[in-house]
């Protein structure tokens, strides 16, 4: 018997929560349609250096309140900086498309990242090039939008 794999959902007040995947293609879907609340979409998939991860919202994300934590755990494991909205899924995947556990270095980076004050957020994304400025401003626009 082989091991479940497992992916991370991030609300949007930054709470991570580990959950089964299933083995099957269809069990899949099924856990990720259910912890998203939502009929599931691929929103990026990141190459990063321990894998290639999967970043999943919901169909009707647009409707939903800026993710910071999410935002940055995605920029911070090497996705462009963008605006991630309502709960989304992380999750390794494989070059057949099939969801895996996420690797061992991202989860730890997710459990820091949401560890911290959604305020301190900003500072967790910088990466080069001065990318942290644009993320200081999506920072800042969730924050004008909440007041």
């Amino acid at each position: 018997m082989t091991h479940q794999p497992y992916a991370i959902r991030i609300d949007t007040t930054g709470a991570l929560r580990e959950f089964p995947l299933g083995d099957t293609p269809r069990d899949q879907a099924r856990s990720v349609s259910r912890a998203l609340l939502d009929a599931p979409a691929v929103i990026r998939r990141i190459d990063h250096p321990d894998g290639s991860i999967v970043v999943i919202g919901g169909r009707n994300r647009v409707q939903h309140q800026l993710n910071v934590s999410a935002s940055a755990l995605a920029h911070a494991l090497g996705g462009p900086v963008e605006e991630l909205r309502g709960s989304v899924v992380f999750a390794g995947v494989t070059r057949t498309d099939r969801l895996v556990s996420l690797p061992n270095s991202a989860l730890i980076e997710a459990q820091e990242i949401c560890a911290r004050p959604q305020g301190e957020l900003s500072a967790t994304a910088r990466g080069p090039e001065g990318r942290a400025t644009t993320f200081t401003a999506l920072h800042r626009t969730s924050e004008e939008n909440n007041s």
